[in-house]
Order: structure tokens, then sequence, then C-alpha cells
């Protein structure tokens, strides 16, 4: 992966790169605070077959998939090697064979349909182009595989919106991530053959588990 020519994707590298180390202890908090563990848990929990996460960051949901039996690999991959480093931690002992690589959201280098299930969780928040992150799963899942999506999403009240749509900026700057995408209705627009949608916090977090579009996604 390269991505000397986007400023913006080296700019959010470095940021994690240097804050990897202490991810959990302050950003996992929040998830925890905000989301509740359920919801993450219940995304290991549907994961199956060879598995290919988006966004491992540090490995929350490595971590869970010990006890589901169903996994048979896993695949991660992350923008940033340090994040990657401390995913790197939590990968000893598991059933199944784990690796781990750094690779950009947006250029996925595995052939068409080569994964039996893909993930992303709080990742489509933070890369420059969420449709193309979505294709790009689509394309490397199984036609009949399986796609899950755990994320923070643009609030349906207004006020929350208006909220989170004056904060984007400053969480922008901060970390990449963008407070006020629309994802859950992109997913739909996409043509991912939603089965699952699931809420929590006001309807701002979401997992959603879909079937991948039943023809190409259209760019």
């Amino acid at each position: 992966m390269t991505d000397e020519g986007n400023p913006e994707l080296k700019r959010v590298e470095t940021i994690y790169d240097q804050i990897a180390p202490e991810w959990d202890g302050r950003q996992g908090l929040v998830e925890r605070l905000l989301m509740g563990r359920a919801m993450r848990e219940s995304l290991a929990g549907v994961l199956h077959g060879d598995v290919l996460e988006i966004g491992t960051g540090t490995g929350p949901t490595l971590a869970l998939l010990a006890e589901n039996a169903r996994v048979t690999s896993f695949t991660g991959v992350d923008l940033s090697q340090g994040m990657l480093d401390q995913a790197q931690r939590k990968s000893s002992g598991l059933p199944f064979p784990v690796e781990l690589r750094r690779m950009e959201a947006g250029q996925l280098h595995f052939p068409d349909a080569a994964f039996d299930a893909v993930t992303a969780s709080l990742t489509l928040c933070t890369v420059p182009d969420p449709a193309l992150a979505l294709r790009e799963m689509a394309r490397i899942c199984k036609p009949d595989g399986l796609i899950a999506v755990l994320e923070h999403v643009r609030a349906r009240n207004p006020i929350l919106a208006g909220i989170q749509r004056m904060l984007t900026p400053l969480q922008a700057r901060m970390l990449g991530c963008h407070l006020d995408r629309p994802t859950d209705r992109l997913v739909r627009d996409l043509g991912f053959r939603v089965e699952l949608d699931t809420t929590r916090f006001f309807g701002i977090f979401h997992l959603i588990v879909a079937k991948p579009p039943a023809s190409p996604v259209p760019s």
C-alpha cells in the first residue's frame, strides 16, 4: 500500500501510530461507555470462516474471537503499523491463523471473493471515501458471504445531528474521524442486502449485518 501521495492519509497514519500505545485505555473507555461491549460481542459472534477485518486497530474484535469456533482464519488490515503492533499482542494463543497487514481500506490487495466474512468496526468514519471502502468489502467477500459493519452514524434526531456536525471538524483534525457520516444509509444505497440493523445510544451506533450486493456495486 502506498499513501505517500495522499497527505491526509499520511497525517491520519501518523496520528494513530503515535497514540496506539494508549488507545485501548483512552478510546477503549469511550467506546465502552457510549457503545457498550455487547455490540462488538454480537459482531464477533456472527463472523465465520476466513475473516477479513478492515481497520483492525489494536484488535478489540480479534480479542473476542477465541470462543468463536466457526472462524478458520483472521486477516486484519489497518493504515497504522503502530495499531497493528498493538493488535499483534492479542493474536497469540488463538485457535486459528492470524495475519496482520498494513493496508488502506480503499485499496485492498486481495482477489475477488476471497473471504467468507468481511467486517469493519468504527473505521468507515475515518477512511477518506467510505463508499469506495464498502465497494472493496463487497468485492473481496464471497457472493454468499457476510458483511458486518459496526459504526457510529449521523443521528436522525436533528438536535443530535447538529451537535455531531459542530464537533466533526475538531474530531477530524484530532483523529481523522467524521462523526456525522450517514453510513447506515450509504450501505443500503450501495445495494447491500441488510439482514440485521441494531442500534444503541439514540440510534447513533449501528451494527449492520448484510449480504454483498447481488450485482457489482456501481462506482
